[in-house]
This record gives structure tokens, C-alpha cells and sequence, in this order.
């Protein structure tokens, strides 16, 4: 019996033992990054959470009761509300409705996106949907002065489903939040809403088997989870695409008729069909395409426009072949037609004329295979030819949208680092008249007056503010008309100026440069962050990030220098051209000519005390740099975020091929060897001397997590001070807002630790 006992009493310590180690385990990560940071560790799940008023707080009201200001870091920066898609009401235009993301705060854990309506006249303010956290209000439709559909995940199953909410006659007597009236109940998550301006017929994505409906891939994906198998079949490229594995489910269009019962709530009046069941493809295109601009409606409502690519084989991971196709929607038999078919590079974001079925804008690329190849505005009337507007343009066309009474475009277009907004005139005409409305800063989101075609609203953010929706009124009369942020920014000090500067770099070309001061001025020698961006046909554009945020470095004392070298966009086609087959060279020597032209012209910065970062690309470089005697030791330490170590090992895994084998001549690796090995950092890491901190994502298929481990175990095994940062659930980005602080915290303490 005693030993019975004492058998009992050692297992009930086995087990206290085992609870207790793995209490410590699960509250260690707790207990970092609350010493870091001051973050609940409380649950992440992405699961809906029901309503808790008193849990809730805007980051407007918690900023009010501060009673002391901070100096600006990532979690400021990750508190600020972020507002896209504003629209007008659909018959006056006297109000607005807009979309608000939020996160809980102050801890950040969850986040929350509604609905929110503005008067133009009073700017009353009234939130409509219920923010709860987890739930993720998005792609609205007003459909007339009382309707708005809108996709959202407030589905008792957790999943994104067709919701309506109804406007009461007075939105200003509103005194709780609006309850919405689920209409869709599939077993799948639905995706990317269009609906048509006659409110008939709208059409939603769903990711489905290439042959089965939404309900058949619901049951074969839990047959598939209760089999116990766990394998993956390719018989093509890709097997995986940015952040997934590419397994056989497909980004499908379902078009269905709606119409109002008798309560007017919207039903769907037909089955809705799915416009490319049995082809094995995406639509909107994967990562990154949408339906807001890769599908449209014609003015009847009659046509539908989509972009897809024409067939695809393995050779999608080495083309950037897309195709613009066609559906008669009063055709029984819902034919697609191929309208672009003859060009084998990109054609995408089809716009049909809101006056005119037969009239339809879209943009077109010319080289396949290079995803940076200049976008230029194609237009289609009836069975006139093709005509290209704006033809003598040097400047890549991203966003086009039509004015309502269909005789002009608004283009969204970078220039200079700036995204301008232009207007674009008499379209028929041989040569169209233009003429720029804002050239500061980020300008975007364009949505036109339903009355005044020279009235739109748009949101706009510079890299010393973050995004506010603007209403234009014209040249001389524009206005911010949200301000959710403003006790969040009064209550935290970033710095309030930048600049602009300019210097002769490589090919004796005048190359364009950023400099932010620090928080605390220039009148002290300051330590400096060269970042370095990616692309490398990318820019560091004028505008606010919640990622690579200027001030999330300034203001914590050090001078921010970005330089838009050879190879940036947004500075005409050729320069974006010319890092074509050179790598190491052009944008390398911007580099050391900007970093000259910095130190020269800010003299309060130390230059015995600088720092380089750099993502993708910008990765690249950081180890270019590091294998180049000439410049290494012109930085006491490096950042590598995602950087590229092997070119030709690149060459083989990446995911999309187009990029790197154009960017190398057009060559595959085995085809020329030679164009890969170069500028290849790998071949120069005998010169490696500098201290490096790397930093990976599990899920980044674009630049693989063996590029960060390469380059973290040839740092170690030449004996080089370095650390590894891994994010094993983190894609290219670092996009999770607990992983972002921890991202912060470790980069500016390895900056701080070589600049002491």
C-alpha cells in the first residue's frame, strides 16, 4: 500500500512537473514580448469573437486619455486606422461611405474593418457596422440610396459570405450600429464581389476544383482531411506561388441575377454559374489580382470582361502571358472569347465605358516575361482596331477608372516616386488631352461623383502622414475628410520634415535620393539607416508604409537615406529598363554616389556610423555590398531581409521565373550559365568581413528560405558576428503585427548595438 502511494505521489509530480514546464513554455514568448514591447499574449485566434462594448476602444479615444507623448515606433505605427475604398452615395453624391480597419487596442491582438459613413455638408461621422474583432467587413457596393451589399466573415460558420445592410431614411439618426442581413450560406469562404450598376446580376469568387461546385470541393477537401493523407501530386509548374502550394483548388467567377423578395432583402433569382468550370485556372489571377480591377460589368449590365491567363502549363512560371476575355450574359450558353489573344504579354484590367457597351479600356504590356515592362492604355470600340492612348507616354499606367458620363479616364500612374492622378480628355481624338490634378505624395482610390464628373474622392498619405480619404473638389479646393488618426499622431513625435534630393550617378544620369532627419534634429551627429529597396523595379515612393516606415527608424535617432537607383520605376521606362543584365553595376554605383551625395550634403550625418538595409533585391545588394571591399567597410553592419545569395540556385526555385530569367538577358540558367554567375553574391563571400543580421519567412516561395540560411551559414562559418530572425509562418512580408514589432525591436537593436 506504501508503495502504491508512493507510486501515486511520484506520478502526480511527474505531472505538476510536466504542467509546469509547459506553462513556462507557452508564457516565455509571452513574457518577451511583453518585456519588449508591453503586448497581451492573449489569444490570436482568427476565429470571430462575440461583441464586448467594454472591450472595445478606437485608438482616438485610448490616445486621449495619454497624458504623456512618445517617441514614434511600430507599434504606433500598427495602431493607426487604415481607410481605403471611399464612394460616394450613388444618387447625390452627399455623403460617403468608406471602409475603416482597425486594431484592438492597445495590444493589438485582433483587428476589425466596418463600414462608416459620412455627411460632406456636417462630416458627421457614423460607424455602421458592429466592430468586432476577427470580423473583416469589405468590398461594398451601394446600390442604391438604402442598399449596400458587402462581403463579410460576421457568418455564424466564421467564413466570408454575401451580406446586405439597409440604410435607415436618415443616416444621422442612427444611435447604435446597423445589423446586416446575411444573404449567401456556402460551406467555402466566397471572395472578390462585382456587382453591375443596374443591380441585376453580380458576380463573387469562390476557390473550387476545376470541375466540381462549391458544395462538391467542400466535400472532397473533408473526405480528403479524414483520409489521413497527406501528399502532394504536380504534373506542371507552379508548385507553389508566393505563399502557397498551388494543390488544385482555383480562383473561379460565379455569375448569378439577383432580385429583392418582397421585404426587400436580395436572393439570387438564378444558379449561379461558374464561367470557367473544368479550366484549370485562376480568376482574379494569384497573388495578387482582384475583382474590383481584373473583372467589369459593360453599362447594361450584359457583357462581362475578365482577365485570365490564355492556357496554362508549366510555362505560367516563366510567361506573364494574360488575356482579357468576353461573356454575353444573355447567351444561354456563357461562351468566353478571347479579345487579346494575339498579344503574348500581359493584358489586364479590363474597364468597360459606363455609356457604352461596345467601348472598353484595358492595359497592355508588349514584352512577355517582364512583369516591369511599361502598361499602356489600349482601347476597344466595336470592331474598329485596337487603338493605344497616350503612345508617346514613358510612364507605366497602374489604375485606370472611367468618368460616369463616359467621355474621360482618371489615370493612377508613379512619377517620380510620387503616385499622381490625370485626367485624360476626348479619348477618340488622335491626340487626347491630359493634365495632371495632384502630383504630391500617394494619391489613389479614385471614386467619381455620381453629378460632377470633375468631383471625386480619393485617399492620399505622404511618408510623413498616413492615408486620409480627400474629397476634390478642383484644383484650388481639395479637402481631407477623415481624421481617425489625429489624437494617435499628436500624441507621438516623428519627425516633420524630408527632402527630396537629386545627384549625378551612374551613366552620368541624374539619380533622385530621399533623406529624412532624425527625431531630434540635425544639430547633433546622428547614426544613419540606408535602406536599400527591393523589385528592383520598385521605388521608395512618397508615401507611408507599414512595413519599411521611414519614421519608424527617424524617430528613434537615425537619418533615413533611400535611393531610387537605376532599375526604380516611376522614372520612365528606360531607366527602369537599364538594371537589365546589371545587377552588381548600375544601381551598385547609385549606391556609393548616393551615399557620397548624403554625406555631403547632410554633414550632420556620421558616416563612421551607418547602417544598410535591404529587402528581396535590396537583400541581394546588402550581400553584394558585403562581398565588395570598396563599399563594405563603409557600413559597420548589415540588415538582410529575404536577400537573394545564389542566382543561379535562385534561378531553379523561385516561384514566378519570368523575373530573374529576363532580368539575366532572357536566359535560362542552363542556356547561359555565365549571366547568373556575374553578379552572383555568392561567388564573393571570401570578402565578407561586416556584422550581418538575416531575416527569413518560412512561407516565402519567391526568394526560398535557403537563400537566408545559405547567406546565415556562410556569415557563421567565416566566423562573422550574425544573427538568424525566422518567421516560420511569415510569407516574403512580415505581415503579422506581433512578428512586425519583434522585427523592429531585433533590427534596431542590432543597429544600436555597431553604432554605439
Amino acid at each position: 500500500m506504501a508503495s502504491t502511494i508512493k507510486l501515486k505521489s511520484k506520478n502526480y509530480i511527474i505531472v505538476a512537473v510536466a504542467f509546469l514546464l509547459g506553462a513556462i513554455i507557452v508564457l516565455i514568448p509571452c513574457v518577451i514580448v511583453i518585456s519588449r514591447k508591453s503586448i497581451d499574449c492573449s489569444s490570436t485566434s482568427s476565429e470571430p469573437s462575440t461583441w464586448d462594448a467594454n472591450d472595445y476602444q478606437s485608438n482616438s479615444d485610448y490616445y486621449d486619455k495619454l497624458t504623456i507623448t512618445y517617441d514614434f515606433n511600430q507599434t504606433h505605427n500598427l495602431r493607426l486606422d487604415r481607410l481605403s475604398s471611399p464612394c460616394f452615395h450613388p444618387i447625390n453624391g452627399k455623403s460617403v461611405i468608406y471602409l475603416r480597419k482597425q486594431y484592438h487596442m492597445p495590444d493589438l491582438n485582433g483587428s476589425s474593418t466596418t463600414l462608416h459613413w459620412i455627411d460632406l455638408n456636417t462630416n458627421k461621422t457614423i460607424q455602421l457596422t458592429r466592430p468586432i474583432w476577427g470580423i473583416q467587413d469589405q468590398q461594398f457596393y451601394w446600390i442604391d440610396n438604402k442598399t449596400i451589399l458587402f462581403l463579410s466573415n460576421r457568418a455564424s460558420s466564421g467564413l466570408t459570405q454575401l451580406f446586405q445592410l439597409n440604410l435607415p431614411n436618415d443616416i444621422k439618426d442612427i444611435d447604435n450600429f446597423l445589423e446586416p442581413i446575411q444573404i449567401t450560406f456556402y460551406s467555402l469562404n466566397i471572395d472578390n464581389l462585382l456587382v453591375n450598376r443596374q443591380g441585376t446580376r453580380l458576380v463573387f469568387s469562390c476557390q473550387v476544383y476545376t470541375n466540381l461546385s462549391i458544395e462538391e470541393t467542400f466535400y472532397r477537401d473533408k473526405l480528403e482531411k479524414s483520409s489521413g493523407s497527406f501528399v502532394y501530386k504536380f504534373n506542371k509548374l507552379f508548385i507553389r506561388h508566393w505563399d502557397e502550394y498551388i494543390i488544385g483548388r482555383r480562383h473561379h467567377p460565379f455569375v448569378v441575377s439577383i432580385e429583392r423578395n418582397s421585404k426587400g432583402i436580395y436572393y439570387f433569382s438564378s444558379i449561379p454559374k461558374d464561367i470557367l468550370f473544368n479550366i484549370d485556372i485562376d480568376s482574379p489571377t494569384r497573388p495578387f489580382g482582384d475583382g474590383k480591377t481584373q473583372w467589369s460589368f459593360s453599362s447594361t449590365g450584359n457583357l462581362f470582361a475578365y482577365t485570365r491567363q490564355h492556357d496554362e502549363t508549366s510555362d505560367v512560371a516563366w510567361t506573364t502571358n494574360l488575356d482579357i476575355y468576353t461573356i454575353d450574359l444573355t447567351s444561354s450558353a456563357l461562351t468566353s472569347i478571347c479579345i487579346t489573344c494575339e498579344n503574348l504579354a500581359a493584358d489586364t484590367d479590363p474597364h468597360y465605358s459606363p455609356i457604352d457597351d461596345q467601348i472598353l479600356v484595358y492595359r497592355s504590356q508588349s514584352i512577355p516575361s517582364y512583369e516591369a515592362d511599361q502598361y499602356k492604355i489600349k482601347l476597344i470600340n466595336g470592331s474598329n482596331p485596337k487603338i493605344t492612348l497616350l503612345n508617346d507616354w514613358d510612364r507605366s499606367i497602374q489604375v485606370i477608372t472611367w468618368s460616369n458620363d463616359g467621355q474621360s479616364l482618371y489615370l493612377e500612374l508613379g512619377e517620380e516616386a510620387n503616385e499622381v492622378i490625370y485626367k485624360l480628355s476626348n479619348l477618340i481624338l488622335p491626340n487626347p488631352s491630359s493634365i495632371r490634378l495632384l502630383n504630391n505624395g500617394t494619391s489613389s482610390n479614385i471614386n467619381i461623383h455620381p453629378i460632377d464628373n470633375n468631383i471625386f474622392l480619393f485617399t492620399y498619405e505622404n511618408i510623413l502622414q498616413p492615408s486620409n480619404i480627400y474629397l476634390y473638389l478642383s484644383s484650388t479646393s481639395i479637402r481631407s475628410i477623415t481624421n481617425h488618426n489625429k489624437n494617435l499622431l499628436s500624441k507621438t513625435r516623428m519627425s516633420s520634415s524630408f527632402e527630396k534630393f537629386s545627384f549625378i550617378g551612374a551613366n552620368n544620369e541624374i539619380v533622385w535620393g530621399w533623406h529624412v532627419p532624425p527625431i531630434n534634429g540635425t544639430n547633433q551627429k546622428a547614426p544613419l539607416a540606408f535602406l536599400i529597396h527591393g523589385g528592383p523595379q520598385n521605388s521608395w515612393y512618397n508615401s507611408w508604409s507599414y512595413r519599411w516606415n521611414f519614421q519608424s527608424f527617424s524617430s528613434q535617432g537615425y537619418a533615413v537615406i533611400a535611393i531610387n537607383f537605376h532599375g526604380s520605376d516611376s522614372y520612365g521606362q528606360n531607366f527602369t529598363n537599364s538594371i537589365r543584365q546589371q545587377y552588381g553595376t548600375l544601381s551598385y554605383q547609385d549606391l556609393q554616389l548616393g551615399l557620397d551625395a548624403a554625406l555631403n550634403l547632410y554633414n550632420y550625418i556620421d558616416g563612421n556610423r551607418a547602417i544598410a538595409l535591404g529587402g528581396s533585391y535590396g537583400g541581394y545588394m546588402v550581400n553584394w555590398i558585403a562581398g565588395h571591399t570598396n563599399m563594405n567597410q563603409r557600413f559597420k553592419a548589415f540588415v538582410n531581409h529575404h536577400g537573394i545569395f545564389d542566382m543561379r540556385h535562385m534561378a531553379y526555385s523561385t516561384d514566378e521565373l519570368w523575373f530573374i530569367e529576363y532580368d539575366a538577358g532572357g536566359f535560362a540558367p542552363y542556356e547561359n550559365p555565365q549571366t547568373f554567375e556575374i553578379y552572383n553574391p555568392i561567388n564573393y563571400v571570401a570578402n565578407w568581413t561586416q556584422p550581418m543580421l538575416v531575416i527569413h519567412g518560412g512561407y516565402d516561395y519567391r526568394v526560398p528560405d535557403s537563400q537566408s540560411i545559405s547567406t546565415f551559414t556562410a556569415l557563421q562559418r567565416r566566423g562573422i558576428p550574425s544573427r538568424l530572425l525566422f518567421f516560420p509562418t511569415e510569407n516574403h512580408w512580415v505581415l503579422n503585427p506581433f512578428n512586425s514589432i519583434i522585427w523592429y525591436q531585433e533590427v534596431l537593436d542590432w543597429m544600436n548595438q555597431w553604432t554605439k
